[in-house]
């Protein structure tokens, strides 16, 4: 079983790579089915969430820019090391709970891996030219960045040993599915103070990935919306 993890795909966001530090201090066995790479090395570098554009909006894009040429570089190494599984891993300013981000449930790797995952949320989002329009074998961490510690660390990986062994034991999620984007026009800065991240709003829509800063500064958006979840097994 081989899994490609992705870290610091924006280049301020630790997860993957506090948590791959954490297989090399531990010297896990997990690392014998593990690549792992910087998403981003230039903004991660720089402590930046990226250089020119976002790297998670800029897969199947044209144009210049490094982040648009990393994308296509890493496009390019997933189809030349076939790994059954890419993890791409985030983290967000928002107050909210851990979540797993797809773009789609099919998938049979997919599947077994959200057996695996003991987080039990899960959104489905719609294309963005991310990462998960590569196929259906990615999958996303997104957590509060304050919730990264080593008890956080050692859970994930045993994930990614549950899903390497193939054992499951987390079948019962949450799951979201964006209908689409909470845009900034639509909302008074009141409306959106008042969001709940995964909790039904009164305006008829659950906020998803809204904060004080998320997507703030670089978009049109403050997050996206979602309909109540559905309750599912996989």
């Amino acid at each position: 079983m081989k899994l490609l993890i992705i870290g610091a795909t924006h280049g301020n966001e630790l997860l993957g790579t506090k948590l791959y530090g954490r297989l090399l201090q531990q010297r896990s066995p997990l690392l014998e089915h593990i690549d792992f790479i910087i998403g981003n090395p230039r903004a991660y570098t720089a402590k930046t969430r990226y250089t020119d554009c976002d790297l998670n909006r800029s897969y199947g894009v044209d144009g210049d820019g490094y982040e648009i040429a990393r994308a296509k570089q890493i496009q390019d190494y997933i189809a030349s090391t076939k790994p059954d599984l890419v993890i791409d891993m985030h983290t967000t300013t928002g107050e909210q709970v851990d979540c797993i981000i797809v773009g789609s449930m099919e998938g049979d790797m997919k599947q077994r891996f959200l057996r695996a995952c003991h987080i039990n949320t899960i959104l489905q989002v719609a294309s963005l030219t991310d990462i998960a329009t590569l196929g259906d074998f990615v999958v996303a961490y997104e957590v509060p960045a304050h919730h990264i510690t080593n008890q956080l660390l050692d859970r994930i990986a045993a994930d990614l040993q549950r899903f390497t062994s193939g054992t499951g034991g987390h079948s019962a999620k949450r799951l979201f599915r964006m209908s689409g984007k909470i845009y900034k026009d639509d909302v008074t800065e009141a409306e959106a103070a008042t969001f709940v991240n995964f909790e039904m709003h009164p305006l008829g829509f659950v906020p998803i990935l809204t904060g004080e800063t998320s997507y703030k500064k670089q978009t049109d958006y403050l997050g996206f919306k979602s309909p109540e979840p559905e309750e599912i097994k996989v």
